[in-house]
Parts: structure tokens; sequence; C-alpha cells
């Protein structure tokens, strides 16, 4: 290198010539004061002695012999050890500098430094990382939301966010609970073993819980029952993260582990929105099912409403039509209701029709439907009853209905007029429902016009 002296040491760059072999002859005052060394440290040195391990192999293997091939080298990135030990990343060029014979008198090397590149490359580096942890965290939620809005019932939807959970954080086990009856049910997905039996429910807050928080052997404490639990099943984790609505925990999302791993900010975020949007399905679908409840239910007695009941009876003499079995319509019609009504006030009337709601409901099968008709009119519908069952079942109703009515009418009592429908399918086609209806309202009245308090069975 040749030229003015005081631009050659005050260049913005290290400049520096090294032998053939590679040992420093001249260095300017840019990489002096970069690297911390004195001229007298670094002449006579091999260059390759300032670089750290990994850069001095690649230097001596790739570098040097791609530049005697080719005569020149560009941004080759290397890493230069200061004076204290301290790491310098650089950008070399080398150029080879030849006599009239094509032999080589030197080696040039300009060395940038790179520190602030290398910097804004990790930035860049961890910014795309970041923008495609985001694009990754919003198509999971995209895909879960898209999963979740075709969900009707909770089953559907525990198993959908249990599908979208294991897919997004790549859980080889994923289960969803929901509250119910003071503890927690499963409800979707699955588990190694009963979570909730072996865990404090008390622990369970608006937080995500990571069991352990380190790896295993680092200290943590466990419960001993879960502990076990977890060796048994060959897992070394569970996350727990909670179904908040309010102030209430509805059910939580739980995944299973072989391996421990790091939970950071960014997959705790993904968990809380995961339960967010399925909290807000599940709301929907539960006052769904309620407006579908008030819709098709007497709301003073719970019972099936007209429109309910019409629906069941119907369905029930199509059933029968194919099985050729019978189906019975009871009429069940309060004896005595006026009276109390009138005497005490309306509240204890309605104190009378959810009592005698519960004694039918105690009274019949399993299978039987009970609705309120209207006012103090009850049906009750039973499908595979001849008019034997049928008579039995109305005969126990009406002795129910007879018993005191303690704490609401004190030493008063109704009784039940009742009128059965037994409907026996046949060749000449099938009754509607009105017309079986029809039926059970004239026997009815047949046990009114008998004396009340008795019961009229009829076959249709």
């Amino acid at each position: 290198m040749t030229g003015d002296g005081s631009l050659y040491d005050t260049a913005p760059c290290g400049l520096l010539s090294t032998t053939p072999d590679g040992r420093i002859e001249r260095v300017n005052e840019t990489l002096l004061h970069w690297t911390g060394y004195t001229r007298d440290q670094v002449i006579g040195l091999p260059f390759a002695s300032l670089l750290d391990p990994g850069s001095r192999l690649f230097y001596e293997t790739r570098q040097l012999p791609t530049l005697r091939l080719n005569g020149a080298v560009n941004e080759v990135s290397l890493i230069l050890t200061r004076a204290d030990g301290e790491r310098l990343p650089a950008l070399v060029n080398s150029v080879t500098v030849v006599d009239e014979e094509g032999e080589t008198l030197r080696i040039d090397t300009a060395v940038f430094d790179s520190t602030r590149r290398q910097d804004y490359e990790r930035q860049l580096l961890a910014a795309r990382r970041d923008a495609e942890a985001s694009e990754a965290r919003t198509r999971v939620l995209q895909q879960a939301s898209a999963s979740f809005v075709g969900c009707d019932t909770e089953d559907e939807l525990a198993q959908a966010l249990a599908d979208s959970t294991r897919q997004a954080f790549t859980a080889p086990v994923v289960a969803v609970h929901l509250a119910a009856g003071g503890g927690f049910a499963l409800a979707g997905g699955g588990e190694p073993f009963d979570l909730h039996a072996v865990i404090d429910a008390g622990t369970i807050g608006d937080s995500l819980i990571v069991l352990p928080k380190h790896p295993p052997g680092s200290g943590d404490e466990l419960g001993d029952d879960l502990a076990a639990a977890l060796e048994q099943a060959r897992l070394q984790q569970v996350t727990i993260t909670p179904l908040v609505e309010g102030d209430r925990v509805i059910g939580t999302i739980a995944c299973f582990y072989g391996r421990w791993r790091e939970v950071d900010a960014a997959a705790t975020e993904l968990h809380y929105a995961l339960a967010r949007q399925a909290v807000q399905v599940l709301r929907r679908i539960r006052l769904q099912t309620q407006l579908e409840a008030i819709a098709l239910h007497d709301p003073l007695t719970g019972l099936a409403n007209r429109a309910l009941l019409r629906t069941h009876l119907s369905e029930a003499l199509g059933s029968a039509r194919v099985h050729r079995t019978p189906v019975a319509l009871l009429f069940v019609d309060l004896d005595g209701f006026k009276q109390i009504n009138d005497e005490f006030d309306h509240s204890a009337g309605d104190s009378v029709l959810r009592e005698t709601a519960s004694r039918l409901s105690a009274s019949v099968r399993s299978d039987d439907i009970v609705g309120r008709f209207g006012g103090d009119e009850f049906l009750i519908v039973c499908e595979d009853a001849d008019e034997g069952a049928a008579a039995i079942i109305a005969e126990r109703v009406r002795e129910a209905v007879k018993q005191p009515l303690l704490g609401i009418a004190d030493e008063r009592s109704i009784s039940a007029s009742i009128g059965v429908a037994v409907y026996r399918a046949g060749d000449d086609g099938m009754l509607s429902p009105a017309e079986v209806f029809r039926f059970a309202d004239a026997a009815m009245y047949a046990s009114k016009d008998a004396g009340k308090d008795r019961v009229s069975v009829t076959t249709v």
C-alpha cells in the first residue's frame, strides 16, 4: 500500500499488509484503535492469531487458499479478538499484490467494523421471527374461530377447543374440562389421568398454571399425587389454562407434554386468547340453550309447554305407527284449584302448580313426557303404554296429587280428574295429535262428570 501515510492511518476502516504467508508487516491506527493492540504487539504476528478459533480455521482453510487462487476475496465475515478479549465482528476484503513475474509480494487487507450491521441483522432476524410467530398465532386463532363458530353444543365446542389447542402447541394430549357439580368434568379431548382428581381445585385461579415451572430436577415442588400421576404416564409437564367468565372459572384447558418446554410470554398469551374465544362461544351456546328452553318450556313449572308437547306427541304417534306399539296420552285437570287460588292468593296458586308439576314428574316413568297445557291442566305422553300400563301411571298420578299441600295451603288438598286416551295403530291411518287430544279431553270430562278424583280410560 502506498500513498499518503496520514490518510492510511486515519482511514475509516482498518488496513493492514501481510507477507504471502500471512504475517503482519504494516497496520494502520484505525485497526489498532479498534482492537486495542499496539503496533509493536502485532507487527510480525500472523494475522490469523488476531482471529477467534472459528474464524482462524476458516481463514486458514478457506480464505487464504481462495485468495491465492483468485487473487482477491471480498466481504468475508470474520471475528477478531480484541486485546481485552472482547469480540469484534468484521467484514474483510483482501487482495494479493504481485510482481512482474506474478510472484506474490504481499497481501493487502481492509477490515470493516460490522458490529452495528450484525446488531441490525440480529434485530431484523428477531423482528422477522416475531412477525412470523405473530402470523402463526393469528392463523391459529382464525382457524380456531372458524372451528368454534360451527359448534352448537358444549361438547362440540370442548372437542374443537381441544383440537385447536393440540395443533397450536403440538401437545400430545389436551383435555378440556367444564365446571359441573362443584368440580370439573372432562368435556373434550382426552387425558392420561384424571387431572382434577390429583390437583387442588383451589389452586386454579384466572392465570395459566405451568407444572413444573422449570425443568425436572430444578427444585420445583409438585403435589405427591400429581408427581406420581405424571411419572406413571411418562410425562414431564402439564399446563392448565382457566376458562374465565367474569370472576368465575367455568372450565380449564390442560395440555400434557412428554418433555418439559419453556412457556414464554407469546405462548401464554396464545393460551389466553384461545380460552377467551372459547368462553365467548360457550356463552353464546348457553344463552341459545336457555332461549330454546324458554321457548319450549313453561316458565312457571319448567315442564314442556304446548308446542313441545305437540312435538313429542306427534313423534310418539309416528313411532307407534312404525313399531305397532301403543301410546297413551293422559289429560290431568286439577279439582279444587280455583278455590285455593281464590282463598289464598296467586302466589299460593303458583306454588300449588309447581308442587303439582313436581309430583307428576315423580310419578311417571323416566321416558314419559310431562307438560303443562295451560292453567291447571297437564298432559303426559307415555310411549309403549297400553290400557293397563296407562291406568297404573294415572292412578299413581292421582294419588300423588291428592296429598296435603303442607307449607303451601295448610289443611288443604286438591285432586285430579284424569282422562286417558290409548292409541293403537291400525291400518286405517294415523290419528293426528289434535284428534288424540280430543279423546283424552273427553275422557277427562267423563271423570269429572262421574264425581272427580278418578281415572277414565278410552282406546282409540
